[in-house]
C-alpha cells in the first residue's frame, strides 16, 4: 500500500468531512455528551470549509492507495497585542482545531505524526513557532501520539451536568451570593485580576498582559449588560469574596458543545476566603440558576499547570474531554538550521 501527504485543497473537503464525521461517532462512544448531528459529514463539512478559507490557513491530507486516510487543517492565530485573545495564544501561533483533524477508523495513530511533519516544517520557515492542537482527552492512542512529537498539555476543557448535586463543605455562616449588574463592573473586574495574579504564579506562569485590560473591561461590560450572561459574587458583609462568571460557549468547537450548555467563564475566590466553601457555596447558586434557565451542561476551561484549579473542578463534577496541546519550537532553529 502506498501512502503520500499532500496539501489540504478544495478538493478534499469532501473526503475530510467523512473522515471527521466517522471520528465524532468514535467520540461520542467515549463520550455521548456530544452532539450527534456531527455524526454526518454534512455537519462537519462546513466546519471545515470555514477553516480552510481563514487567512493563513494550512493543511495537509494523507492518501493511501489513492483514499482519504487522515488529514490535519491548522489556521493561523494572529491576535493583536490588546486584543483578549494575546492572553492565550503567543504571537503567530497555529492552531489545530477539535475539528481539525481526523484519521480513517483503523489507521494507526501515528499517522499524525506523518501529517505533522508535512505541516511543521512550512509553518517554522514562516516564523510560526508556537503550535497547538485540541484533542479529545479520551483519545489515548491520539494523545500518545502527539506526546511523542513533543507536544505537551496546555489547557483543559471539561463540562457537568448541570443538575449534578455540588456537595457542600466547610461553614459559610454569613457569605451570600448576589447577581452582578453593569453597575459591579469594579468589583468584577478586581476579582478577574485575582484570577490573572493566580495564574501569574508557579507552576502556571501565565504572562498578564496588561495591553489587554481595555479590551477586557470591554468584554465585561458588555458581558454584564446581558443578565442572561450571569455573574454572580459571594459576600461576606459587603467585601466581595469570589465570583463565576457565564457567557455563550462561544470558545468550543461546535462539534463538542451540547445541546444546552452555558460556559462557565470566570471562577474564582480571594486566596484569604479560600479552604472555607466559598467556591463550593458559589458553584451551587449557579448551578441552580443554569437550571432553572433551562441549561442542562456547563463547560469550563482550567490551565493543566493549575493543580488548584484543576482539584476544585474535577472534584465538583467536571470531567474532562478535551485537552489543548501545545509545542514551542526553538527559535534558534531560523539561525542553526541547515
Amino acid at each position: 500500500m502506498t501512502l503520500s501527504v499532500i496539501p489540504f485543497e478544495a478538493q478534499h473537503l469532501e473526503g475530510a468531512a467523512l473522515l471527521l464525521a466517522q471520528r465524532h461517532a468514535r467520540d461520542r462512544a467515549r463520550e455521548p455528551a456530544l452532539p450527534a448531528m456531527f455524526e454526518s459529514a454534512d455537519a462537519t463539512r462546513p466546519l471545515l470549509d470555514r477553516d480552510l478559507h481563514r487567512p493563513g490557513a494550512a493543511g495537509v491530507v494523507a492518501l493511501r492507495d489513492g483514499e482519504p486516510a487522515g488529514f490535519l487543517l491548522a489556521t493561523a492565530m494572529l491576535p493583536r497585542p490588546e486584543h483578549f485573545l494575546a492572553q492565550f495564544f503567543p504571537p503567530r501561533s497555529m492552531l489545530i482545531a477539535y475539528h481539525g483533524h481526523a484519521l480513517a477508523s483503523g489507521e494507526d495513530a501515528s499517522l499524525y505524526r506523518e501529517l505533522y511533519a508535512g505541516l511543521a516544517g512550512g509553518w517554522v520557515e514562516r516564523g510560526f513557532f508556537d503550535h497547538f492542537l485540541n484533542v479529545p482527552a479520551q483519545d489515548a492512542e491520539g494523545r500518545e501520539a502527539w506526546d511523542s512529537l513533543g507536544f505537551g498539555r496546555d489547557t483543559t476543557c471539561a463540562m457537568r451536568e448541570v443538575a449534578q448535586p455540588v456537595v457542600p463543605s466547610g461553614t459559610t455562616t454569613g457569605v451570600e451570593v448576589h447577581q452582578a449588574g453593569p453597575e459591579d463592573v469594579e468589583v468584577i473586574e478586581g476579582l478577574a485580576d485575582a484570577l490573572w495574579r493566580h495564574h501569574v504564579g508557579s507552576p502556571i506562569f501565565a504572562p498578564h498582559l496588561r495591553e489587554t485590560d481595555q479590551h477586557m473591561r470591554e468584554m465585561t461590560v458588555g458581558l454584564l449588560a446581558d443578565p442572561s450572561n450571569a455573574h454572580f459574587v459571594a459576600y461576606d458583609g459587603d467585601e466581595p469574596l469570589g465570583m463565576n462568571t457565564f457567557m455563550p460557549p462561544s470558545f468550543l468547537s461546535p462539534m463538542e458543545t451540547p445541546e444546552a450548555c452555558v460556559y462557565l467563564f470566570q471562577g474564582i475566590v480571594y486566596a484569604e476566603a479560600r479552604g472555607g466553601g466559598v467556591g463550593k457555596t458559589l458553584l451551587a447558586h449557579a448551578m441552580d440558576w443554569a437550571n432553572q434557565e433551562g441549561h442542562r451542561w456547563c463547560a469550563l476551561h482550567f490551565a493543566a499547570p493549575n493543580p488548584s484549579g484543576a482539584a476544585f473542578w474535577q472534584a465538583n463534577g467536571f470531567r474532562p474531554f478535551e485537552h489543548r496541546l501545545r509545542r514551542h519550537i526553538d527559535e534558534r532553529i531560523v539561525w542553526a538550521g541547515a
